[in-house]
């Protein structure tokens, strides 16, 4: 059930018009999502490559996709005042229904 709000953020840079970038702009946007922890075989699998799973939350694809900026993937997921960088996004069982692996 997805009855916890988060936030994707997702950093929009910009260039000038030479192709420096100037400027980052960081975008939000409130979701609602539900929240499981890594499995025992996730964690060891995420281990052995070097990566820390901490949280994975569960989303709608219509919320995820609506939440894009310029069809721009988020980067980080805010979650009771706490950031998670965005490690993978995947499909999981039903079409509806999407995970977001992240790493603190």
């Amino acid at each position: 059930m997805y009855n916890e709000m988060i936030n994707l953020v997702t950093t929009i840079k910009k260039r000038n018009k030479r192709g420096f970038e100037e400027t980052a702009e960081v975008v939000k946007k409130e979701i609602f999502a539900g929240i499981r922890s890594a499995g025992v075989i996730e964690k060891y699998e995420a281990e052995r490559a070097g990566i820390n799973v901490s949280v994975i939350f569960m989303v709608d694809t219509d919320s995820y996709k609506a939440a894009l900026f310029d069809n721009k993937h988020p980067d980080m997921v805010e979650y009771n005042n706490e950031q998670y960088k965005i490690y993978d996004v995947r499909r999981k069982g039903v079409y509806k229904n999407l995970e977001i692996v992240c790493v603190r």
